[in-house]
């Protein structure tokens, strides 16, 4: 039950974000809106912000080694005017370096390209210093045209506001000229040419305007303007043309304003993405400015989460419901179908809370969508389902069979609430949902089939192991029965033999009687060869024939009594469990004492099974285990047959005793 809760929780806590998420408000023209943001540092960032990034990567576009310009056909004027921007642009980019090209290399730009592309100026080859400079190109300024023939063709053929695949060409004013610039975009950051700006500006235009075309043709240069919707950013009374208001070039009464200076300022910075990161999360909610900042890494995440969490609650599900059966049927189908219908809705929210900003629920739809939806479509997707199956495996019992109609009846059932829909619904918009219903309902049928047969299959394979397991465990503990009873003959043998040979130069009469005796015990043995057990009459008979043979060995030292409960004499035990125990008290007590030894032995009933005992009066039991190979071989003998259903043991006190206990005796005819 524990599991089913914890499944229940996650996917409530997955909504109950969705619905506390609503409050937020995500302002994408937060620079503006002073009641949030009131600091200028805020609309600063936001002019960055909006300005450099596309909302679905951190890459921006700027200039990665030192900022040169190269000056073509320049007057004098146009050379005073590029070296103030220079200047401005150093205090506010002091960490680049920004340069004429001829200062930094000490070669015109025209004989570098002429020197190649492979040759290095200050450590940086040419290759890499072409892609960091922008060419400034003057023409009708200078008061001669001193463009080449070819130049002039393409220049006359480039008709104004005409986009081109590299170049875009717009003119000013009848009076003030044209400007032609290469087009790049935030795609075309490795370029392997400089950025090229033709002016063909009026020679007779003023200082201040010339210098406010130049610079803003050079600013626009160092970053690439997204083309989104814009909306100015307010100074006072006034809206600023600034030199990056927008991703149209609009250079006329351009101002570079202290927003300009603040995104060139971060942009050129070693860490501009890592302050960029830190603004969006320490303004943002951390979903928007995850997907801003990065949308495919984003996605990314989110479904990571989604599958995380759904795995989850897919294994906590799955076990609680694997070997658990409801006495109503129709249980087993709905619980399980609405914990799938819950996750489905939850997951899907949680997904569009993640990546549509726009989403707003409230708690109400929360709970209709999260526990009353699911209910009712699960009780009628279950009741199909269950009527589906019921009706049509009564007569057929075929696994195969059974699967493939389970794998469509899932389909079906799960199908029929989307028609239902379907009709009444307005049909706006349906198709944008249905698809991955479709999807989702036919890989479910696909999932409940293959578990299915991966069920099938293990159950099938786990009885066949443990048929094939309980046969390997039946052999092995016939072959240790059948060693450790030939372990006992030998044994016995040997004791016996030693005390022929020790009565053979003494008395021959013995010695006969005891080969005679011995022979009758081994032919009484050998005509049960094979057998695992016996019967208490005839271990008794091996018994009494083993104490006659000692008996000849010890005379009148030997004195020995057998008790056995009558009832007793046809139950089966274990073949040569007895005999050791008689040994063992011969062998480790009454030969180790001067006077008259004693053994008793007795067999009686206790509760449903039968208790042996063997008394002598010998030498005591060492502390500890009893060691030697005789009790060993019965105490593994006892462990087979029964296991945990007999036991072995003895003491000193106040008789000298060994005892086994079988609580269940095996048959008793």
């Amino acid at each position: 039950m524990k599991k089913l809760i914890a499944s229940i929780l996650i996917l409530v806590v997955t909504s109950s974000i969705l619905v506390s998420k609503n409050d937020t408000s995500l302002n994408i023209n937060i620079a503006n809106d002073k009641s949030n943001n009131p600091n200028q540092y805020n609309k600063n960032w936001e002019y960055i912000k909006d300005r450099l990034f596309d909302g679905e990567t951190e890459t921006v576009y700027k200039r990665e080694g030192p900022i040169l310009i190269s000056l073509k056909y320049a007057s004098k004027q146009d050379s005073l005017i590029v070296n103030e921007i220079i200047r401005e642009l150093r205090t506010v980019i002091p960490n680049k370096t920004v340069d004429f090209f001829d200062d930094f290399t000490g070669v015109s730009f025209d004989i570098a390209l002429r020197n190649g592309y492979n040759k290095e100026y200050k450590g940086i080859s040419l290759w890499d210093l072409s892609r960091s400079t922008t060419e400034l190109g003057f023409y009708k300024s200078s008061g001669v045209d001193n463009r080449s023939e070819s130049e002039k063709h393409i220049w006359y053929l480039m008709p104004p506001k005409v986009d081109s695949e590299r170049n875009i060409d717009y003119r000013l004013s009848n009076e003030i000229g044209t400007i032609t610039r290469e087009v790049f975009d935030s795609k075309s950051q490795n370029i392997y040419k400089p950025i090229s700006i033709s002016f063909d500006i009026n020679k007779e235009i003023s200082y201040n305007e010339r210098k406010t075309y130049i610079q803003y043709e050079l600013l626009r240069s160092l970053c690439y303007i997204q083309d989104a919707n814009f909306i100015p950013v307010t100074y006072g009374k006034e809206n600023v043309n600034s030199v990056f208001r927008s991703a149209r070039h609009n250079p006329e009464n351009s101002k570079f304003t202290e927003s300009d200076k603040f995104l060139l300022q971060k942009l050129y910075s070693d860490d501009f993405i890592e302050q960029f990161e830190t603004y969006m999360y320490a303004n943002y909610p951390w979903r928007y400015a995850s997907s801003f900042t990065n949308k495919k890494m984003h996605e990314f995440k989110v479904w990571g989460i989604i599958i995380a969490l759904g795995l989850v609650v897919y294994v906590l599900m799955f076990s609680y419901f694997q070997n658990r059966k409801f006495k109503c049927n129709y249980l087993n189908y709905l619980f399980p179908i609405f914990i799938i219908l819950m996750s489905f809705i939850s997951f899907s929210n949680f997904h569009k809370l993640m990546t549509d900003f726009r989403v707003s629920v409230s708690w109400w739809n929360a709970l209709f969508s999260l526990l009353i939806a699911p209910v009712l479509f699960a009780s009628l997707i279950s009741f199909v389902l269950w009527g589906l199956e019921k009706i049509s495996f009564k007569n057929n019992e075929n696994f195969s069979y059974q699967l493939i109609l389970k794998v469509i009846f899932t389909f079906v059932s799960f199908i029929v609430p989307l028609a239902l829909i379907f009709l009444e619904s307005d049909r706006h918009g349906f198709l944008v949902f249905i698809l991955p219903y479709v999807f989702f309902s036919a890989g479910l049928a696909i999932g409940r089939g293959l578990l299915l047969y991966l069920n099938h299959f293990s159950e099938s394979l786990v009885k066949e192991k443990d048929l094939e397991l309980s046969r390997l465990q039946e052999a092995k503990a016939e072959a240790e029965v059948k060693v450790l009873q030939s372990q006992i003959n030998p044994h016995f043998l040997y004791n016996a033999l030693n005390s022929i040979a020790s009565l053979a130069h003494t008395d021959a009469d013995k010695t006969e009687r005891m080969a005679l005796s011995l022979s009758d015990l081994f032919r009484h043995s050998i005509n049960r060869k094979g057998k695992k057990v016996n019967t208490l009459d005839d271990e008794l008979s091996l018994v009494q024939n083993y104490l006659e043979i000692e008996q000849i060995r010890f005379g009148d030292r030997l004195d020995f009594n057998i008790d056995v409960d009558p009832d007793l004499l046809k139950v089966e035990i274990p073949m040569f469990i007895l005999q050791p125990l008689v040994e063992n008290a011969i062998k480790h007590g009454i030969s180790k004492i001067e006077g008259q030894g004693k053994i008793m032995l007795k067999v009686s009933r206790k509760d449903n099974g039968i208790l042996i005992s063997v008394q002598d009066n010998g030498s005591d039991f060492p502390e500890g285990l009893v060691s030697g190979h005789g009790l060993q071989t019965v105490y593994d003998l006892l462990k087979l047959t029964y296991g945990e259903k007999a036991e072995i043991s003895w003491h000193n006190q106040p008789q000298k005793e060994i005892t086994i206990q079988i609580k269940e005796i095996l048959n008793e005819k």
